[in-house]
């Protein structure tokens, strides 16, 4: 478990001649026609989390409400979507991709292959990008994949996610502990793994991170995305993706238990997690020397 010191030397202060592309650029692509608010809850997490311009692509239908929610997102919709485009190379960011997709979606699975074959920067897949990775592990361009990618691909399951991922591999994640089956999927996957849970652990190859500081606030629909959103922000600044996924944990969990103080462990829901992230992250802040 990271301490409070070692977790606020790893926030991402802007330098004093930031911009909002030295910032990082957040690609949040989400939100199939049903669900909207995935997209919402994980591009305002992004922002929170410190990215100097996110951009969402989303469901057709979707795009006023994004708009209308938060005026300073980039929204465009799915058929716009080119990866080498919204992340031109040599420019700083990262991509997020799952929050409210669909499974057994022909499109949304060309959107996840595009990503993956072209994007060259961090990738964070969540929610339902999550059930289509067994298949495309299997394709043959999967190696080149993780050349371009370079070590920097991220997955975000929950438990039943983490079996499904497992079952090519027959890695038994039920038999397993939680520790075990993160360290394994992460070798198979040769992914940064982000198993959520009452905790939550960060395997890379055979680096592992426990969080144990979250609460049951967390246990609500949406709260995922937010956590995907918040990595994604932390990412696209250019952080260590490792580093990355343990700010990003801790600070939802932080933001947790504020949102838990502040509305009652029986309210809460994923909207005051998100509304928590900032002073999650001040409350950190107090433990750096820069603040």
């Amino acid at each position: 478990m990271p301490s409070d010191e070692s977790l606020a030397a790893l926030l991402p202060y802007p330098a004093a001649d930031a911009h909002k592309y030295s910032r990082g650029k957040c690609v949040i692509v989400a939100g199939c026609p049903s669900y909207p608010g995935a997209a919402c809850l994980a591009a305002k997490a992004s922002q929170f989390a410190g990215a100097g311009y996110t951009q969402v692509f989303t469901a057709l239908e979707n795009k006023l409400t994004l708009r209308l929610y938060r005026p300073s997102l980039v929204v465009n919709s799915f058929e716009e979507f080119l990866p080498l485009q919204a992340l031109k190379p040599g420019s700083k960011g990262a991509f997020v991709v799952g929050p409210g997709f669909e499974t057994d979606n022909l499109a949304v699975l060309s959107l996840i292959e595009s990503v993956l074959n072209y994007a060259a920067r961090p990738v964070l897949l969540d929610g339902g990008a999550l059930s289509y990775l067994p298949a495309l592990r299997d394709d043959s361009t999967w190696q080149n994949t993780l050349t371009l990618l370079s070590g920097s691909l991220v997955l975000t399951p929950h438990f039943g996610e983490a079996v499904k991922l497992g079952k090519p591999f027959n890695i038994d994640v039920a038999s397993m502990t939680q520790e075990e089956a993160a360290h394994q999927l992460s070798l198979y996957y040769q992914a940064t793994v982000v198993f959520k849970g009452q905790d939550t652990v960060i395997a890379q190859g055979d680096k592992t991170e426990t969080i144990s500081k979250g609460t049951a606030v967390l246990s609500k629909a949406g709260t995922g995305d937010v956590l995907a959103g918040l990595i994604g922000g932390f990412l696209a600044q250019g952080m260590d993706t490792f580093d990355a996924c343990v700010l990003g944990v801790s600070v939802h969990a932080q933001a947790g238990c504020v949102a838990q103080d502040s509305y009652g462990q029986i309210s809460a829901c994923a909207e005051e997690v998100l509304s928590c992230i900032p002073q999650a992250i001040m409350n950190l802040a107090a433990y750096s020397k820069k603040d």
